[in-house]
């Protein structure tokens, strides 16, 4: 009697058997409806998301970026250093353009099309080349200088001591002696030509020159980045896509364009940032094993930071922009068409985001050393003060 009880239970409950597809049917096309729904609300919040995103980048750290970086030319050029800040100054310069230049790329990730005029383009593949070409080649060369400038504080330390040696004060007490046996004058007049020489010689090494070295790296960004200049323009696909690229009709020239940017932007700033890296850091920690503290004086020591810390933060947030994103760009055909071809939108996104920010951190960071205490440095960054040219 159960068992007929349940039965037609259910027969009351089911019916038909084709009245439970049509259950079904109305129910998978609801669960659809809701769906597609969820999906044309992620497609409309996303783009607002990424908009919000970009915006407020602009407004954070191009924004923030450009102020610091102002900031610190300021202050450089008011203390007029002419030693290794000057090449911190032309970075500072860069970060600026830069970050002008962080515009175009991130929209041109986020749209995966160019959606600004024509001309805009070969401003923003040209100058993209010559601001990264120049950033990296000034941090190397802001290495040589370090290491330069701490070899002749070795020099210059080691020259004070030899004429403060008491061995070398008893070798000429014993010539003075017998000098004055013979004649006085002429021993007073050695001595004095000896000293005179010393101070000579002493004079001529306190400075190494910043100015041809600088002049050298401008040239070799500019020569560099002449050819996206002249060839960079605007191609429309099958599908009515816009993309900013370069265009070689010429197959020799392709191949030349390919092996000058494959070895000026990529083979030649890792290798030589590495070991110029490497260097960097075995003497500064070399200086802090000095038993004299005036062996390694303060500001070569900090010259030393400044060196290590643009060089490290370059590899850890720029190197991965020549190996992700323009090896890969130089290789395809026609050159530069996709930023981060191998990466999806946001990964893309966010490697370019790392890169671009380091010209917010950069400026921030070399303020904060120089304002540092220990170091003897005369920067006055926001009320104007009297300054003296430093060599350094």
């Amino acid at each position: 009697m159960a068992g007929d009880d349940y039965s037609s239970i259910v027969e009351e409950r089911l019916g038909d058997p084709s009245e439970v597809f049509d259950v079904y049917e109305v129910l998978s096309a609801e669960v659809d409806r809701v769906g597609e729904e969820f999906s044309m609300n992620d497609q409309l919040l996303e783009p607002w998301s990424e908009g919000l995103a970009l915006y407020g980048y602009i407004g954070f750290v191009v924004g923030g970026g450009i102020l610091l970086n102002s900031i610190l030319i300021k202050g450089i050029l008011q203390a007029k250093y002419s030693g290794a800040l000057y090449f911190v100054l032309q970075i500072a310069i860069l970060d600026i353009c830069t970050l002008l230049i962080s515009i175009w790329e991130l929209f041109y990730i986020a749209h995966q099309q160019w959606t600004f005029e024509s001309e805009h383009c070969t401003f923003y593949i040209g100058f993209e080349s010559f601001t990264n070409i120049a950033i990296v080649y000034f941090i190397i060369g802001l290495n040589f200088h370090s290491i330069s400038t701490y070899n002749l504080a070795q020099q210059i330390s080691t020259a004070d001591e030899e004429l403060t040696n008491p061995c070398h004060e008893l070798d000429s007490s014993s010539d003075y002696m017998t000098a004055e046996e013979n004649n006085y004058e002429v021993a007073a007049e050695s001595i004095s030509q000896k000293r005179s020489l010393t101070i000579d010689y002493r004079h001529r090494k306190t400075s190494i020159p910043v100015i041809w070295p600088v002049l050298l790296i401008w040239f070799i960004a500019m020569s560099e980045s002449l050819p996206l200049f002249l060839f960079s323009d605007v191609i429309s696909t099958d599908e009515d896509v816009k993309f900013c690229t370069v265009l070689i009709n010429d197959r020799t020239n392709h191949y030349i364009i390919q092996w000058l940017v494959i070895s000026i932007r990529i083979v030649i700033p890792t290798v030589t940032l590495i070991v110029t890296t490497a260097m960097t850091i075995f003497k500064f920690f070399q200086g802090r094993k000095f038993t004299q503290p005036h062996e390694i004086d303060e500001n070569v020591a900090f010259i030393l930071k400044v060196s290590i810390f643009l060089s490290l933060s370059y590899v850890v947030l720029s190197m991965q922009k020549l190996y992700g994103s323009l090896l890969f760009e130089v290789l395809s055909k026609p050159i530069l068409r996709h930023k981060y071809p191998e990466f999806d939108k946001q990964s893309g996104l966010m490697c370019s985001l790392l890169h671009y920010c380091l010209s917010f951190v950069r400026p921030l960071v070399v303020i904060i050393l120089c304002k540092l205490k220990h170091n003897h440095m005369d920067i006055t960054f926001i009320y104007k003060g009297n300054a003296k040219v430093t060599d350094m």
